[in-house]
């Protein structure tokens, strides 16, 4: 049973009861990212998530881990370019103390001195061990060249002296103007009715908010043109990553790209996995996915080969691009991509910590639920002609971007990638 509810200050709670389970997922859902952020202040969206972790007025940092791990909570949190997010999963009986606590993290964070400093040198670490990771680098160096018109090409991390440059009360500022009732969504799930969980969130929420604050509504129009990008890093393999437009969230080609995610690039049966790795050996693994933002989202191709085989394997993946793009995928592709994909759906919404986080993204950007049943039937609907629609429509000869992170920047990628 999904219900929500809109407060007076713009809050907004949703619930879904989930019969036969033991566990209550959390999530306190806030409405920012990377995306809302300056050149003045790059990284700290990221870095305020990891401070409201370091103690409030009443807990110190290992008071707050302590309890939490005393009731055997799963508890952690994620900052994303549009999103940030703090939840927990646990029983039923410990649900409040979960929810007391993320609302003292929110409210009552002191971001004291000594504990940013330290917690600088965590993010640094953090920034230096993903900079190292050849994957996680041209997924940095794509998202910069595709989304370069857009706020979405910054890393949601900052830089290390954006960071180090992060003040107090920049923070306290920031929090104040994003983390606001409007921009918060609290989203329960599991073995929770809606009265106990309004009963939770008007004892430690409603209470304790100052003001109703702006609620945050981001839309970028990203520039079309072809890019191609390379990033020097002596490793054994190259990194390559194909991106093309994908959707904004919500749209209607969402279903049609996820049965086409699935067809093209996802599993062992998929057209890439078949054709690249398993007819010419050239990768290990390869795989497309789809991305749904503010800003067009991107559809992008991933793999990693020996740098002597990028040319292939690009001329490759060209080939595979112009054939579904002319021909589109078979009924038979379609039809076990959508029997895949309804699957997955199925199975996942069998967890309740994605079914919370699912109900909050949905609610906190479509103002908008979607139940389980109705997420099947949405996909059940589209036909194979929308997808020779999705792929003629995004796989387009004047807006995509290859990017290239190896150990040999002298490649000419435009040379053999041509579509």
């Amino acid at each position: 049973m999904l219900k929500t509810k809109t407060y007076s200050n713009g809050l907004r709670l949703i619930v879904d009861k989930m019969e036969n389970y033991e566990s209550v997922s959390f999530n306190m859902f806030v409405k920012t990212g990377s995306v809302n952020e300056d050149d003045s202040n790059r990284g700290i969206s990221h870095f305020i998530e990891h401070m409201l972790f370091k103690g409030t007025t009443t807990r110190s940092s290992l008071d707050i881990s302590k309890q939490l791990d005393a009731i055997g909570a799963n508890v952690n949190a994620y900052t994303d370019k549009e999103e940030t997010v703090y939840y927990t999963k646990t029983t039923a009986d410990n649900a409040e103390k979960c929810v007391e606590i993320l609302s003292d993290m929110l409210f009552n964070s002191t971001f004291d001195a000594k504990e940013m400093s330290r917690e600088k040198n965590v993010v640094i670490e953090e920034i230096k061990m993903y900079d190292d990771d050849a994957p996680s680098k041209v997924e940095l160096l794509a998202n910069q060249a595709f989304y370069d018109s857009t706020p979405f090409k910054f890393d949601v991390a900052g830089t290390i002296s954006s960071v180090k440059k992060i003040k107090q009360s920049q923070m306290f500022d920031y929090k104040n103007r994003f983390y606001v009732p409007s921009n918060i969504v609290l989203s329960f799930a599991g073995n929770i009715t809606f009265e106990d969980a309004e009963k939770l969130v008007e004892k430690y929420y409603i209470p304790n908010f100052k003001q109703a604050g702006k609620q945050v509504n981001n839309k970028f129009e990203n520039s079309r043109k072809i890019r191609f990008v390379k990033s020097f890093k002596d490793n054994a393999q190259s990194q390559v990553c194909i991106s093309f437009d994908g959707t904004n969230f919500g749209d209607k080609d969402v279903y049609a790209s996820k049965i086409f995610d699935i067809a093209f690039g996802l599993g062992m049966s998929s057209i890439l996995f078949q054709t690249i790795r398993e007819k010419l050996g050239l990768v290990y693994n390869i795989s497309s996915s789809t991305i749904s933002n503010c800003a067009g989202g991107d559809m992008s191709i991933r793999f990693a080969t020996s740098t002597k085989n990028v040319p292939q394997a690009l001329l490759a993946v060209a080939e595979e691009i112009k054939n579904v793009t002319s021909a589109g995928i078979s009924e038979e592709q379609f039809e076990n991509a959508k029997t895949n994909l309804i699957s997955s759906i199925k199975l996942s919404f069998e967890n309740t910590s994605f079914v919370s986080l699912f109900n909050a993204k949905r609610l906190a950007f479509l103002n908008q639920t979607l139940t389980k049943q109705n997420y099947v039937e949405a996909v059940q609907k589209v036909t194979l002609q929308d997808v020779k629609n999705y792929i003629v429509s995004r796989f387009r000869s004047d807006n995509y971007t290859v990017s290239l992170v190896g150990d040999n920047t002298k490649i000419k990628l435009e040379k053999y990638f041509k579509i």
